[in-house]
C-alpha cells in the first residue's frame, strides 16, 4: 500500500508498506493499519499502527 500525508499520516513522508491487519475506525472513511515498511521487512520487522483516512492510501494487488 502507497501511503502518503494525505492518508494524516505526518512525518514520514510518502511510502509503501505491507499491511499486516486493518481494523474499522469510528468515523467514516478512516481506518486503523498495522502496517510495516517495505525497506524494513526482514527477520525481525517492526509493526506500527497507524489511524489513516482511506482518501490518501493507494492499494496495490499482490499477486
Amino acid at each position: 500500500m502507497f501511503i502518503s500525508p494525505a492518508a494524516g499520516i505526518h512525518g514520514h513522508g510518502c511510502w509503501w508498506g505491507m499491511v499486516v491487519s486493518r481494523m474499522s475506525a469510528l468515523v467514516d472513511g478512516a481506518v486503523y493499519l498495522r502496517v510495516v515498511p517495505v525497506d524494513k521487512i526482514g527477520d525481525d520487522p517492526q509493526v506500527t499502527t497507524f489511524y489513516a483516512r482511506l482518501s490518501g492510501l493507494l492499494v496495490r494487488q499482490m499477486p
